[in-house]
């Protein structure tokens, strides 16, 4: 007992001190994102978490069976953290570096200047097709020109990893708390069963961007650019984007600001990053949402999603311990955050809070689905992609695989380039695949609670604020098994894409 208290209160300390940390981080990647404060250091990994020990003695309490069933589940959640703070620290310079390539490095193409993170994120806004690939054509090469930036980072994380005596797989297992096997399985039937109809609407897609396009003659940026639906900006306006959203909470029966928990910022500053996102400075009472009015699906999607974890961290459990309100299984964050977005598969929605007529309401809702399923196949194939480069531990000669398994999941050619980029060794992309399947039960218990149009029902706000009051307690299986599903399926998730679709 003597042996152990030091133990304890080390890593109460610990605990106490990672609040602060995440405040500190959240509060200086908000300021950069907004444009408040344009160079700012970052916050250095706290000390502890750069060497094992916390990992190890958390290990060691977990296997003690004097620890309560309480204390273990809350020992378990930190374990996570900890393992992946320490890779992470690990890898913090092969990183730094491979960031600071990505934002800071230019190159001229398309008549402009641009660094690789722009050029990546811009790519597809380009309406003329020449710019696009062209575009494509000298990022591809400045990429595989600095492919041993991310060779390092993805040593050391390898490095780490086995330090921690875990493999690529069973570190992943660590971090998700469930198996990796039966989700790659799944993303690997996914595939196989979605591929005639995503191929059918991409064809589609692709004819109202150009007459002349198919999924044969098409590239990777073309299929980005149809998830944009260029052809609906009109009837999704910048002018409607706040009034649509606020409406709906309000018949949600939801503070947009959470009875002032979150600050909206949507002023208009040099250096902002367009893409709306939500910073947890402290949960629940600091959240910040930075949103930039935009039009078309991205920013209606965006806003949604952004808006619908704002809220859900908003609303968690203030008394809740910080391994319960800060850490857990993020895939329900996410879960909620594509609840929201997915009102736009819902033609009741598009009608009621967009007056768009029937006609615009089954087309916008039928282009959703398509941008939402070829983001489900990417994930899919990027997760069976990582797996195996993971496992395999060599870098040379992974264009031979990643260009045909992403090729056939997006239905169209992918450029060379990105194939050491697009490594998850995190798993985070398969926790993406967690949250579609996770956010195909939430709706499907919601209609069979409130009815189809359970988005305008004040019950499923208090339904929601009840589950956000939980905190990350939970990981996604056990959500779902309370919701009456012994398994969320990540088929039906994408079943419904397809329904929805028509195809």
């Amino acid at each position: 007992m003597e042996r152990n208290h030091p133990v304890q209160l080390s890593l109460t300390t610990l605990v106490e001190q990672l609040d602060d940390l995440f405040l500190q981080r959240a509060t200086r990647a908000y300021r950069v994102s907004s444009g408040l404060q344009r160079e700012a250091a970052p916050v250095p990994e706290h000390p502890a978490l750069l060497r094992s020990e916390a990992f190890e003695v958390t290990s060691e309490l977990l296997a003690s069976p004097r620890v309560d069933e309480a204390k273990h589940a809350r020992l378990v959640l930190l374990r996570r953290h900890l393992s992946r703070a320490f890779v992470d620290g690990q890898a913090a310079a092969a990183s730094a570096a491979k960031l600071g390539f990505l934002a800071d490095r230019t190159f001229f193409a398309a008549a402009k200047t641009w660094t690789p993170r722009e050029a990546l994120r811009e790519l597809p806004r380009l309406a003329s097709r020449e710019s696009r690939v062209t575009l494509t054509a000298e990022l591809s090469t400045l990429l595989s020109a600095n492919e041993s930036l991310v060779a390092r980072t993805l040593d050391q994380t390898l490095e780490a990893i086995a330090a921690l005596k875990f493999t690529p797989t069973t570190f992943v297992e660590e971090l998700h708390g469930r198996p990796v096997g039966p989700r790659l399985e799944a993303a690997a039937t996914v595939l196989a069963q979605t591929q005639d109809a995503s191929l059918d609407l991409l064809g589609y897609a692709l004819k109202k961007l150009d007459p002349l396009l198919t999924p044969r003659s098409a590239s990777a940026h073309d299929a980005d650019r149809t998830a944009l639906a260029p052809w609906l900006f009109e009837a999704f306006r910048r002018e409607d984007l706040t009034h649509a959203i606020s409406r709906c909470l309000g018949d949600l029966g939801l503070s947009p600001n959470a009875e002032g928990r979150i600050t909206i910022d949507s002023d208009a500053r040099p250096g902002r990053d367009p893409a709306p996102q939500c910073f947890e400075l402290s949960v629940p009472d600091q959240i910040r949402l930075l949103l930039t009015p935009e039009l078309g699906f991205d920013a209606y999607a965006g806003w949604l999603r952004a808006w619908g974890i704002a809220l859900h961290r908003a609303h968690v459990g203030r008394a809740l311990p910080f391994v319960e309100r800060r850490l857990g299984d993020r895939s329900i964050v996410d879960a909620v955050g594509l609840l929201f977005e997915s009102f736009l598969l819902d033609e009741g929605w598009l009608k009621r809070y967009l007056r768009l007529t029937a006609n615009q309401a089954k087309e916008a809702a039928r282009a959703f689905a398509s941008r939402q399923l070829l983001q489900l196949r990417r994930s899919a194939g990027l997760s069976l992609y990582s797996h195996e480069a993971m496992s395999r531990g060599s870098w040379a000669g992974l264009t031979d695989d990643y260009v045909p398994r992403l090729s056939s999941a997006l239905g169209v050619e992918v450029p060379r380039g990105q194939e050491l980029y697009e490594i998850d060794p995190f798993g985070d992309r398969l926790l993406h695949l967690d949250a579609f399947a996770l956010e195909q039960v939430m709706r499907a218990h919601l209609q069979e609670r409130f009815n189809e149009d359970f988005w305008r029902n004040p019950a499923t706000g208090r339904w929601l604020t009840e589950l956000a009051s939980r905190g990350q307690h939970d990981d996604a299986p056990v959500v779902a098994k309370s919701l009456g599903v012994e398994s969320a399926s990540l088929a039906e998730a994408a079943r419904h894409r397809v329904l929805v679709m028509g195809a």
